[in-house]
């Protein structure tokens, strides 16, 4: 081998041998410098020697569709190592960079290292690439996409990835034409903001059969002066950033008002503009600067029609940027659940996220949330923070919905922000589509009858066409290893619902089962003895993390809280790698971001203090499992991480090897510990003053006797399939509240509950994966809290 460097250039030639190709630096695993393993050596390539035959070639290799465009200059940053000077003469029909001819290339430097973006998305049969059918790539062969939940927020995002501008509309199915093959039946459901469309939380378990023809479809503007929104928390708000000559650039904000917001905000079709803002420069990564001075009249059709100037005034280091909130930034979502289809009712308004009071919530209201959401129909529509309390503003009160509207904001109430509540009155809601996962009947939590929740019930996996990659992806999801297999075991389940059939697991896009193609829902769509059981590796009696502490977590509850916090690898328990528990696994917190205000939030959530560091790049070893969290901005009084902006769970764009740690100052007692800025004094007197009530049986069965009245006489709104469920959880709940010094059965309140009198015991937190979510809807009413009183033994 020979080796030759001058110049800040290195050529190599090496034998050939192994080799390979990466995309390193970019906003997605298909996007970023171009690097090329040779035998044990990675090194970039020049940008000259980068052609698009080469390139799709890398994309095919990498599974990562076609190539969308090759930026030059090192555009996501230059390269380590060497750079190779021997250029790529691929034909483009290669299945692997390896079997493309060679040739001597140019001789570089790191600054024109090739960049590389590749799309399993494309657009098909409009006026130009950025505008068409939506087609996604399959096993090496494109399909279009299914049109259910297909919006503008959707397109928005595909836009961005394809180097198209900003979404213009989204034509009805078939508007492009449908395609020769059948709609591929994933949904994508984006908030605007995400890098990509695999970024976006996808669902495919069960998803019925697309009609003929009914193919997404989408019109982008085109790069010429284009604008986009980034770091907000939709698509129609945040930072302001502007296309020219092909390269996206940043806004400053000299003389930036709300006219220059106006012109924006019509130009990307997201209503009139609310406010204009100064925003923090980007957080990461160098973004070239766009436009200065921007001063608007307010009724230019785009922003470049303004009175602006193209050089840059101040250094990009000393500037903030153009920031915009659109009236058309409007969200809902459900937060702090087990899934996107059940938890805390939240809405963002004014480019802020906000909770729903109960007083007035029923299942109506809850019903326009579900369909919002594309999450089905309306099961439950729990009060009293039943998915703990949320953060921030209370933007509604008294909501009065009918059931049909498309949106929560069409509904009748008190307006924005106008209510009388606290967060421990926070709504939530629970939909028909939210999924939950279990095995049952085994010896320990990692072996049993594979168990699914939807619409209300728990119903059986069937093991036809249940392969590998599918049993890889259901024993991670729920941390009991990388691997399992099926047993062949007697039996029936006794559910008397099996779920779902044919489950086809991709193995590089699908990590959770929710992501897997699936015949349709179907209450029976196994025959007897089609039921799967199913082993995985962690089953030896626990489930076992990277730790090596055994995870002790049984399929019917006792799992960690959603939302709990701990912290891995480090001298103690108050310093290590950053973990939480969602969706019913341990995984991480990605490192960008991530600062001392995130970490005093930790500390402070541990019982450990102070914040002494915010550690990054997995200083205390890599975790497994998802990263759950990215691009925290806790403000640093937050009661928990999970009451900070980020991301939406499990959407970011790091590795393990980013993984957050904190260092706290130590342990704190109890009676020295503060209380969070969320946190009152009110709960803990409350407290008190329950515990006391033990001894004051006579007061409590009187108050328990007016508040079951008072439920005897609202509106059923149960739901026949699971009324049995709901029944036997009550029961459950209500020994829970005795405890184990307290005879369950004889509470003050009369006779024990029944199903014609259910009681709902609010504020347990989430339903967890693997346990039966509660399904009772409890309306809002005049009183803040429902507590229990038992007899002593």
């Amino acid at each position: 081998m020979n080796t030759l460097r001058r110049e800040g250039w290195c050529e190599l030639s090496v034998p050939t041998g192994h080799m390979e190709a990466r995309l390193v630096g970019g906003e997605h695993s298909c996007a970023g410098c171009l690097e090329v393993r040779r035998g044990l050596t990675w090194g970039t390539v020049c940008d000259a020697d980068l052609d698009l035959a080469t390139a799709h070639v890398v994309c095919r290799e990498l599974q990562c569709g076609a190539a969308v465009s090759t930026p030059q200059g090192a555009h996501f940053g230059q390269g380590p190592g060497l750079v190779w000077a021997e250029a790529f003469r691929c034909a483009g029909n290669e299945s692997l960079l390896f079997h493309c001819p060679r040739e001597p290339g140019h001789r570089c430097g790191h600054g024109q290292d090739a960049g590389l973006r590749c799309s399993e998305f494309r657009l098909v049969n409009g006026s130009s690439a950025c505008e068409g059918r939506v087609e996604l790539q399959v096993q090496g062969a494109w399909a279009p996409l299914c049109a259910a939940h297909w919006d503008l927020a959707d397109a928005t995002v595909l836009c961005h990835q394809l180097d198209c501008g900003n979404a213009v509309a989204t034509p009805p199915g078939g508007h492009f034409g449908g395609g020769a093959s059948a709609p591929w039946p994933d949904e994508v459901h984006c908030v605007g903001t995400e890098p990509y469309l695999w970024s976006c939380a996808v669902s495919t378990l069960g998803a019925p059969a697309c009609g003929p023809g009914d193919a997404a479809a989408a019109v982008c503007s085109g790069l010429p002066d284009a604008l986009r929104l980034r770091d907000g928390q939709s698509r129609c708000d945040g930072r302001v950033e502007v296309s020219l000559d092909g390269v996206w650039g940043r806004v400053l904000d000299e003389a930036w008002d709300l006219r220059g917001a106006a012109v924006v905000c019509r130009q990307l079709g997201c209503g009139a503009a609310e406010r204009a803002y100064e925003a923090a420069a980007p957080a990461r990564g160098a973004v070239p600067l766009g436009l200065s001075r921007v001063r608007c009249a307010g009724t230019e059709p785009r922003l470049t029609r303004c009175n602006v100037s193209a050089a840059a005034l101040v250094s990009a280091g000393a500037s903030r940027d153009a920031g915009v909130v659109c009236s058309g930034s409007l969200q809902v979502r459900l937060a702090a659940g087990p899934g996107r289809c059940a938890g805390r009712v939240e809405l963002l308004h004014a480019g802020e996220w906000g909770t729903v009071c109960d007083d007035g919530w029923d299942l109506r209201d809850a019903q326009v949330v579900c369909r919002q959401l594309g999450c089905g129909h309306a099961l439950g529509a729990p009060g009293a923070a039943h998915f703990g309390a949320g953060a921030g503003r209370i933007w509604m009160d008294e909501l009065a919905c009918e059931g049909h509207e498309a949106a929560l904001w069409r509904c009748p109430s008190r307006g924005w922000g106008r209510h009388d509540c606290g967060h421990k009155e926070d709504a939530g809601a629970l939909c028909s589509e939210s999924v939950a996962l279990r095995l049952r009947g085994g010896a320990g939590p990692c072996a049993g009858w594979l168990d699914v929740f939807h619409n209300g019930t728990w119903g059986a996996v069937c093991s036809n066409a249940l392969k590998d990659a599918s049993l890889s992806i259901i024993c991670q999801q729920l941390g009991c290893g990388e691997r399992g297999w099926l047993e062949n075991r007697p039996g029936h389940t006794s559910l008397g619902t099996s779920w779902v059939d044919n489950i086809q697991c991709r193995r590089l896009r699908s990590s959770t089962l929710w992501q897997c193609p699936s015949a349709p829902w179907h209450p029976h769509s196994c025959t007897r003895g089609e039921e799967v059981w199913i082993t995985c590796a962690g089953s030896s009696g626990t489930a076992t993390q990277d730790s090596g502490e055994a995870l002790n977590c049984s399929s019917m509850g006792s799992c960690p809280e959603e939302g709990e916090l701990r912290v891995r690898g480090g001298e103690d328990r108050c310093s290590g790698r950053v973990e939480l528990w969602h969706a019913g696994s341990w995984g991480t917190v990605c490192d960008d971001s991530w600062d001392l205000a995130d970490a005093e939030v930790v500390c402070r959530q541990l019982g450990c203090g102070r914040a002494v560091d915010a550690v990054a790049g997995a200083a205390f070893g890599p975790g497994s499992g998802p990263v759950w969290l990215d691009e925290v901005g806790c403000r640093g009084s937050e009661a928990s991480l999970w009451g900070c902006p980020a991301q939406p769970w499990g959407r970011g764009d790091c590795g393990h090897k980013e993984d957050a740690g904190v260092r706290c100052a130590g342990p704190v007692e109890p009676s020295q510990a503060p209380l969070p800025a969320s946190q009152g004094t009110l709960p803990t007197i409350m407290a008190i003053i329950i515990l006391g009530s033990l001894h004051g049986l006579v007061f409590s069965g009187l108050v328990a006797r007016i508040l079951l009245g008072k439920l005897r006489g609202r509106e059923s709104q149960g739901h026949e399939e699971v009324s049995e469920v709901i029944y036997e959880q009550i029961l459950e709940e209500w020994v829970d509240s005795c405890g184990a010094h307290l005879r369950p059965g004889t509470c003050l309140t009369g006779d024990p509950p029944t199903e014609d009198t259910p009681v709902m015991l609010q504020g347990g937190g989430p339903p967890q994966v693997g346990q039966e979510p509660p399904l009772q809807a409890s309306s809002g009413s005049s009183y803040d809290d429902v507590g229990v009183a038992c007899t002593e033994l």
